[in-house]
């Protein structure tokens, strides 16, 4: 038998793991949905039972899409991890289950605070199989749809930015929270962040730089560059609040679109999910909101690209709508003037790493591949683009002799509103500013 036809047998083996496991525990559950499936697999009558639809992963764990053959609209979400890969013979490299445990925590108690937000948690249940250790964590089935579609077309539901604004507003006022959450997820993303760190400072030795990041990188100079990546890696360590940690645009779901024959743009109820909370962590105060914008600034500057500037109009409302709604919250719930400048500052920078590191370092093609620009060339441009960016918002954050700490809001943030605005408008060397549609972003 081939390794791969052996990791093959081994899915299909915990496949039917799962299946038995939540066939013999979703009687004594609690939860309706979890009732409703029992009662069609055991008293139906009808011979139906359960299949398991595996959606992502690997050898370590895997997500699948649980339903009744015969009664599809019972369906649930379930996530399987194990301690080891089966492939992997190295037993000091094993997957963290408390991690499993502690996304199903959180999502308890973010479900208990914004319940229209989460979808919520049904089960975690110990699962043994041939003497390994296994995590079945369930939770409901969203059909919502991924968020990215509304920034790629220009027409983004407006109700979207301020719910969500609150939901990371809600956790990241919780004041009772294990400041070492997770705290071995950390270790994999400071590897990244020590890695994004390299590649800027070869590039800012560069004699001959490739393209305008790295030219920006050594005009910068080491110096500078090591000082803000040192900044955001200390800075990753700090312990401000409960994070998310990823809640970018394919990790927050949507309402779908109504069916073709209406002529309403979005749902009538504006509902949005935030799914994905494995990476869940005490970290710092401006990564969630940070990486939420990410996605949608890249895509005003592809939209800037392919001369499509008029389709920001949009995205622009719902940057500033998160921005101010974020802000005015944990204003009210008793952060400080200078607190508030503090973490702008921080959005931005965690925004600019994200900028820099997921889209042009990584070139990372999930999300890459959605931004609305076609061609390898303007691909390659929109990928500078945002490096450039992104660095650019890094110092903004983090280089205190750039931006003193003393710096007013409005002046951080028309700050942000110029290096947004460049970028657009840059790719577009005909495109008149003072005559745009785009405002871009409102200076409080």
């Amino acid at each position: 038998m081939t390794c791969e036809d052996a990791v093959a047998d081994d899915k299909r083996v915990k496949q039917m793991l799962l299946i038995d496991t939540i066939t013999r525990n979703c009687a004594s559950s609690p939860h309706e949905i979890l009732q409703k499936i029992n009662h069609a697999i055991h008293y139906s009558g009808d011979g139906s039972k359960l299949e398991a639809t595996i959606l992502s992963g690997g050898c370590a764990n895997f997500s699948c899409k649980v339903s009744v053959d015969k009664h599809p609209e019972l369906c649930v979400f379930a996530k399987f991890c194990f301690e080891y890969a089966m492939w992997n013979p190295d037993r000091t490299v094993h997957y963290d289950l408390q991690r499993v445990e502690n996304e199903y925590k959180i999502m308890q108690e973010m479900s208990s605070k914004t319940p229209d937000i989460v979808v919520p948690p049904l089960a975690c249940w110990d699962v043994k199989h041939d003497g390994q250790n296994m995590k079945l964590l369930l939770t409901g089935w969203s059909t919502g749809t991924q968020f990215c579609n509304q920034f790629i077309n220009g027409k983004v539901d407006p109700r979207i930015a301020t719910k969500l604004a609150y939901s990371l507003a809600t956790l990241h006022n919780i004041k009772d929270f294990e400041p070492d959450l997770n705290s071995l997820v950390k270790k994999c993303m400071t590897s990244r962040l020590e890695y994004m760190k390299a590649v800027a400072r070869v590039a800012s030795r560069c004699e001959y730089p490739n393209d305008r990041t790295e030219e920006y990188c050594a005009t910068l100079g080491e110096a500078v560059i090591t000082k803000i990546m040192d900044a955001n890696i200390e800075n990753f360590n700090q312990r401000d609040c409960l994070i998310h940690s990823d809640p970018h645009v394919l990790n927050i779901l949507v309402e779908a679109k109504p069916s073709q024959d209406k002529l309403d743009e979005f749902g009538p109820d504006g509902t949005v999910i935030i799914c994905d909370w494995e990476m869940a962590m005490a970290g710092p105060i401006g990564k969630d909101v940070g990486s939420a914008l990410s996605f949608p600034i890249g895509c005003m500057i592809a939209h800037g690209l392919s001369g499509r500037i008029d389709l920001n109009q949009c995205i622009d409302k719902y940057v500033n709508t998160l921005l101010d709604t974020y802000l005015s919250r944990i204003e009210v719930d008793g952060m400080t003037a200078e607190g508030v400048v503090s973490t702008l500052r921080n959005i931005f920078g965690w925004c600019g790493r994200f900028l820099y590191f997921v889209f042009y370092v990584r070139n990372d093609q999930e999300q890459g591949r959605l931004f609305p620009v076609h061609s390898d060339f303007m691909k390659e441009r929109l990928r500078d683009s945002l490096g450039v960016l992104g660095l650019k918002l890094m110092r903004l954050s983090y280089d205190n002799d750039y931006v003193p700490a003393s710096t007013g809001l409005e002046e951080v943030r028309d700050m942000f509103n110029t290096l947004l605005r460049e970028e657009i408008t840059r790719g577009h060397p005909l495109f008149d500013l003072s005559s745009s549609p785009c405002s871009v972003i409102t200076v409080l």
